[in-house]
């Protein structure tokens, strides 16, 4: 896993969607997800990710920035807007969480929404979702798909 370029990747879909101002699709699908990961995914929420791939796209890193990308909304909520290098981080709180919890479920599909939380730097990270393909057609993967993040400050 080469992580300079997946951040490079992820910077580069970020730039993406704060430029473009036509509609767009674009994902990464930056790794597989690690055997002793899905087994503690399995193990705390009974969901079974083994051969899923993480994948990030514009949609969620929009969607991140519309709810949770203001200073002043996110400061009335307790929590901290969402910055440019919050995307990267991601990736460190999704391969190596503190907690791992079922958080409802997507309301189109009503495929379960996993949140995987961990505490860095007094803030914790709290990222969402999992989208699963069950069709064999088109050779389609099973993904985990950032939907969204949101920062909270950590009291002392």
């Amino acid at each position: 896993m080469d992580i300079e370029k997946i951040k490079a990747e992820i910077y580069k879909l970020y730039d993406e969607c704060l430029e473009r101002r036509e509609p767009f699709h674009r994902k990464i699908d930056l790794f597989t997800v690690p055997d002793n990961l899905a087994q503690k995914v399995l193990t705390e929420t009974s969901f079974d990710i083994s051969s899923h791939m993480v994948c990030i796209d514009n949609f969620g890193i929009i969607h991140t920035l519309e709810q949770h990308g203001n200073p002043l909304s996110e400061a009335r909520r307790g929590q901290i807007a969402v910055e440019k290098e919050d995307f990267v981080k991601m990736i460190d709180v999704f391969l190596s969480p503190d907690e791992i919890q079922i958080a409802g479920f997507t309301k189109r599909t009503k495929m379960p929404l996993l949140q995987f939380i961990k505490a860095m730097d007094d803030k914790k990270f709290v990222v969402k979702e999992i989208r699963t393909i069950t069709s064999t057609k088109k050779k389609k993967v099973s993904r985990l798909v950032f939907h969204t993040m949101y920062k909270i400050k950590i009291s002392k």
